[in-house]
């Protein structure tokens, strides 16, 4: 599961850099401006879209703990 998680992940950054920039090799050479750099984009993003990120995790979460109790009883109760 966590690999598709990855595979998902690459997949968008992917899709919004363009091509042939070699984002991986970027993170690499540069560790912690990148990892600045995305905290600051988290944290403009959170506080603009804050509310809406933290009501569609919540609904991941709970269909997923839904998933996993319905897989555990062996029956459809949530």
């Amino acid at each position: 599961m966590n690999e598709t998680r990855a595979s998902s992940a690459e997949e968008l950054i992917d899709h919004i850099v363009p091509e042939g920039f070699d984002w991986e090799e970027l993170v690499r050479t540069y560790p912690i401006p990148t990892l600045l750099l995305a905290a600051a984009g988290g944290f403009v993003l959170g506080r603009s879209r804050g509310a809406a990120i933290l009501g569609a995790l919540a609904a991941f979460a709970a269909g997923k703990v839904g998933e996993h109790v319905n897989e555990l009883l062996g029956d459809e109760i949530l």
